[in-house]
């Protein structure tokens, strides 16, 4: 988001718009558009009948503010903070929402400039997915500007990509293919790095699937807990496969065990394939 260019997000019923207020008020069709409102104004701006955006600093939030949002329910706060370890004052903050009883959803917003990628994720995934796997918020909102690049598509990309990483991770939104793997070991019966490659080249298009690559039938299927399938190394060259916590087929040749775990996904009527998902997407 930057200026006054409309952010875009997608409902089941199609794509809809957040456009700064003064914008907003500027178009004749809003019924997929909704107002970005400031705090200093929204008292008094003409409101979306169905849905609005309030954006505002930690410190603007006034019992002025919360006296106005808590008889509405149409609006979703946006909340940011200037500070550079906000953590801990947006967590105080979603308990301070709840003392107030009020039960709007929240997304958060942070601001980061001129971070490495691994840095981003990183920073991101504590200020914001730290709060969402307590349950503390409903969405994220990532602004970036990275001055080591000149293509400002490019860090809305990168900015997509570590915004839905993040919901995942806090099971907020899945969005994409999970993979869990193992740290590999002297167990380890075959190349972990390039087995599970080849098996994200075939499968990473699956939305919510869990899929766990594991070296060895030692503790690989303890750690593959949750995964709804599971790839495992039984042998020299032997591949054992699970749905859940269930063997599904024992002692498969590696060179197969590929067809046969997305043939196992096929049957279970979690497949679907990647130029539907494009479609979809396209769409």
């Amino acid at each position: 988001y930057s200026g006054d260019k409309p952010i875009q997000f997608m409902l089941p019923n199609g794509l809809r718009e957040i456009l700064e207020y003064k914008e907003w008020l500027k178009i004749e069709e809003k019924s997929n558009k909704y107002p970005l409102h400031r705090v200093s104004e929204v008292v008094d701006n003409q409101l979306h009948e169905k849905l609005n955006f309030l954006l505002l600093n930690i410190h603007e939030l006034s019992l002025e503010i919360l006296q106005f949002l808590r008889i509405r329910s149409n609006f979703v706060l946006v909340i940011e903070t200037n500070n550079d370890h906000g953590y801990a004052e947006l967590r105080r903050l979603m308990y301070d929402l709840l003392e107030t009883e009020l039960t709007l959803p929240v997304v958060i917003k942070r601001v980061y400039q001129n971070l490495p990628n691994d840095k981003l994720q990183l920073y991101s995934a504590t200020d914001i997915g730290g709060l969402l796997i307590d349950g503390l918020g409903d969405g994220a909102w990532l602004s970036i500007s990275n001055q080591s690049t000149t293509d400002p598509l490019l860090d809305v990309k990168i900015s997509n990509t570590t915004s839905f990483g993040v919901l995942q991770a806090a099971r907020t939104r899945m969005s994409k293919t999970e993979y869990i793997s193992c740290p590999s070991c002297g167990r380890t019966l075959f190349d972990l790095q390039k087995t599970t490659a080849m098996i994200r080249k075939r499968t990473d298009h699956l939305k919510g699937v869990k899929i766990g690559i594991m070296g060895c039938i030692v503790n690989g299927p303890g750690e593959m807990a949750d995964a709804d399938y599971g790839y495992v190394g039984s042998g020299k060259g032997k591949i054992t496969l699970y749905k859940g916590q269930e063997v599904m087929k024992r002692a498969i040749p590696s060179e197969s065990a590929l067809d046969e775990l997305i043939q196992l996904i096929k049957d279970d009527g979690a497949w679907v394939e990647a130029e539907q998902v494009m479609a979809g997407i396209e769409d």
